[in-house]
């Protein structure tokens, strides 16, 4: 990115004309990080006075900021990219913004109210999970998600001896006001593809590929192939070796609808799946 100045201004002005929707404290924070140049010369001061026809040149990557927390894999004008831990909620459950979760934390951190979940994963999954920056963003992330054009893999560890090296399960998957999802002819089409890395006795470790992102999706189509997820009690699993449930969301890619650069994230396998051999 470079941007020339059109009029004298200070450094934080100029910022704020190319980022217009980032908050003084993001900019601050990329200040801190030596993202910015002028004339080779690293921008730290937001007072600092530029002169007309300076031109600042940004840096493509540079050291993610410390969330507390949180681990942010990614961050741009658009978008911010982080790895979730298990137990962390991705949005509130309700209106308030009073209990822990991924994107409280990051309003909180940047000091703005204009981060918005464009997907989420459940609690007690991990992985990887994306977030808009202002509406406009939030808006083009919505329509890429609804037309499924992106990559969203998963690994996944399940009950019992998968048979089909790779394949795929469609239902149609209906939410209950008691928020269980079921398959019923009255829901929405739910498609998962899938393959095998390994087995053992016991379990089967899987690769899994979403066409589309329907509420506990995996784990609804786990169960109906007769494969739980392990730890997944409210969608029939018998054991729970690890006490959490294992799937983690590995993989997400997709072509930036700002900057029109195809981008691939990647969260390595959780070292706890480690203990049963997996992946």
């Amino acid at each position: 990115m470079q941007y020339t100045l059109p009029s004298p201004m200070t450094v934080l002005e100029a910022l704020r004309t190319i980022y217009p929707d980032s908050s003084r404290r993001t900019l601050q924070t990329w200040l801190k990080n030596g993202r910015f140049f002028v004339d080779g010369r690293a921008l730290q001061k937001e007072g600092d006075l530029l002169d007309l026809g300076q031109t600042i040149h940004a840096k493509e990557t540079f050291r993610a900021p410390k969330v507390p927390g949180l681990k942010i894999l990614y961050e741009d004008r658009w978008i911010i990219v982080i790895d979730k831990p298990t137990g962390l909620l991705s949005v509130p459950l309700d209106d308030t913004f009073a209990k822990r979760n991924a994107l409280n934390l990051l309003r909180q951190y940047y000091g703005s109210d204009q981060i918005f979940a464009v997907h989420r994963i459940d609690r007690e999954t991990s992985g990887i999970l994306l977030f808009a920056r202002g509406k406009e963003s939030e808006q083009h992330f919505d329509a890429l998600f609804e037309r499924h054009d992106i990559l969203r893999e998963y690994l996944t560890i399940v009950e019992g001896r998968v048979e089909q090296q790779t394949g795929t399960w469609q239902s149609n998957l209906l939410e209950l006001p008691s928020l269980q999802v079921i398959d019923s002819p009255d829901g929405k089409e739910a498609i998962t593809h899938f393959s095998v890395i390994r087995k053992s006795a016991k379990y089967s470790y899987l690769r899994l590929r979403l066409e589309t992102g329907r509420k506990h999706q995996i784990r609804v189509h786990c169960q109906m192939a007769g494969h739980p997820v392990l730890g997944d009690f409210r969608y029939g699993a018998k054991e729970d070796p690890l006490k959490r449930l294992c799937l983690h969301a590995a993989t997400l890619g997709f072509k930036h609808p700002f900057t029109h650069k195809s981008i691939q994230f990647s969260s390595p396998v959780p070292p706890i799946f480690k203990r049963l051999g997996a992946f």
